[in-house]
């Protein structure tokens, strides 16, 4: 019996792309176990493009949660944008912004003010 637990049939997946978009894909996956579904799910979810909130500065915090919970909290927010596509600031289009030659193009980030109170 221990020469049929050591001979494990081939994994042969079939997939079956029934929508394909620019942003989108929907596929049917047969003949493979869950362990090779949740493993081509984990890629396929590290390879979207994010963006994430960073840095948080809070100059007055009058709530009863911390600042660094408040931040953490931020940065778990799902954030859209053009420019999470292109992965790295150097393979960014040029901006149309037109200054020094000498200088380095500005990473590109986004300020956010928000006054509230309780």
């Amino acid at each position: 019996r221990a020469s049929e637990r050591a001979m494990v049939a081939p994994r042969m997946p079939q997939v079956e792309v029934l929508e394909l978009s620019e942003d989108r894909i929907v596929f049917s996956l047969e003949g493979c176990d869950t362990s090779m579904a949740n493993a081509l799910r984990r890629v396929m979810i590290a390879e979207v493009p994010t963006m994430a909130i960073d840095k948080v500065e809070i100059e007055i915090n009058s709530t009863v949660l911390h600042d660094d919970f408040i931040a953490h909290r931020l940065g778990l927010v799902p954030l859209k944008s053009y420019f999470a596509r292109y992965g790295n600031v150097e393979s960014l289009p040029p901006t149309k912004d037109v200054g020094d030659p000498n200088e380095p193009e500005p990473k590109p980030a986004y300020l956010y003010n928000r006054d509230c109170g309780c």
